[in-house]
């Protein structure tokens, strides 16, 4: 295939995933719910879901659903969003029963899963301008408590990372209550948006000053890092937030600096080549997703963290850096496709593989979040269609006028 056809299968297989793997049952009360991962069809991720009404937006622009048809799972999945979905002061259950809505175990409520959701809210509420949908969506945003998680340390207003009332609830450590903290660069850019047009201006703009910027050094250039050197946390944001149009109120250049952060990403794998057979320079992708021993978590240099690369390869952690690295992202890809055929199927590419094991090991599964971000960053890099959505809405453009970003 050619290079837009094989991106055009991509994100034709992504969305026949989101109409595969999202609960679209009208006598269901997780209406619009999409899975987590398909290694287990009970548990929906809200983040997921909000990946999922932005592929609806997607579907719809592309004649691939009829409005209609778009119309009708956006507005039920807002509808269990309200009115289904567990929630503290606003904050969604990370994982929910795709069957019932209700939350998975003791799960944590979790802020940077509920603003992936809530990303998708607001682009869906932008894109389709429909009443009932403004309406669903205006009392879900409207409804999320920022002062909750908002607390003062050191002379720095800062977000908790999450809630859980639980004893031994996901990520109780002692009592239950707060959990960590964002204080550093990494994928939770878009809360500070959404809390903008909420809180008082003075608020918003500290929380936004609040967090580090840490610096380290790629090819003689700064560049913003994340604790791990994760692609995710370079990407999420990244993903709906036009930040090749804007610089933040710093002057800082967010596109420019999530280029670096895949280039660098790259670079590691060839600097790796010669000890793992999974990496060169048309195999890269250290992110977060499947593995040989499960959920894996990986980054690569520059980072805080030890780097400990283990060979497997996140493929939709690449292909979500298709607007910032094309070339070395289509290179990968028609690698992928023309020599890894194991790597594609029905949905387009799956997961993750790693060559370092015995025998090679190929990803059978799909993540909602992972397939979402790469989904989204295809669309971007050959239309635009979710950058321009997201960031001209109404709520977006106030936000970015508080904080004082400006337009290039």
């Amino acid at each position: 295939m050619d290079r837009q056809s094989l991106l055009e299968q991509e994100l034709r297989g992504s969305i026949n995933f989101l109409l595969d793997y999202t609960n679209l049952n009208p006598q269901s009360p997780g209406f619009g719910l999409t899975v987590d991962a398909t290694k287990d069809l009970r548990i929906a991720s809200i983040a997921a879901t909000g990946f999922a009404l932005s592929g609806w937006v997607i579907a719809c622009e592309r004649g691939w659903l009829t409005r209609q048809r778009a119309l009708e799972i956006t507005r039920g999945t807002l509808r269990t969003l309200l009115h289904q979905v567990p929630h503290q002061h606003g904050f969604f259950a990370h994982f929910l029963d795709m069957e019932t809505a209700e939350r998975w175990g003791k799960c944590e409520y979790s802020t940077i899963d509920t603003a992936l959701c809530l990303n998708g809210v607001i682009t869906a509420a932008a894109y389709f301008r429909d009443n009932e949908v403004q309406e669903l969506a205006d009392a879900i945003l409207k409804r999320v408590d920022w002062p909750f998680i908002i607390f003062e340390d050191a002379g720095q207003s800062l977000f908790y990372m999450a809630y859980n009332p639980d004893r031994e609830g996901d990520y109780v450590e002692g009592e239950p209550g707060y959990i960590s903290r964002w204080d550093m660069a990494a994928e939770q850019k878009m809360m500070y948006l959404q809390a903008a047009g909420q809180i008082e201006p003075t608020l918003a703009r500290r929380l936004y000053a609040g967090f580090r910027r840490d610096k380290r050094i790629f090819n003689a250039q700064d560049v913003i890092i994340n604790p791990g050197g994760n692609l995710f946390a370079y990407q999420f944001s990244e993903a709906w937030l036009d930040t090749a149009r804007y610089l933040d109120p710093d002057g800082i250049d967010w596109f420019e600096n999530t280029r670096r952060a895949s280039l660098a990403n790259r670079q590691f794998a060839i600097d790796q080549a010669s000890q793992f057979k999974t990496y060169g320079a048309n195999s890269w992708g250290s992110s977060a997703g499947d593995s040989p021993w499960g959920y894996d978590v990986s980054g690569a240099p520059p980072a805080l963290l030890e780097i400990k690369p283990n060979g497997t390869v996140s493929i939709y952690g690449a292909l979500s850096s298709l607007p910032f690295v094309p070339d070395q992202v289509m290179e990968m890809l028609e690698h992928l496709y023309r020599e890894h055929p194991q790597t594609w199927g029905k949905y387009g590419f799956f997961d993750s593989y790693n060559l370092d094991v015995d025998p090679p090991w190929y990803s059978s599964a799909l993540y909602g979040i992972d397939k979402g971000c790469s989904m989204l960053m295809v669309e971007n890099y050959l239309t635009r269609l979710i950058w321009d959505t997201y960031t001209n809405s109404p709520g977006i453009q106030k936000a970015l006028s508080v904080l004082s970003f400006t337009k290039r």
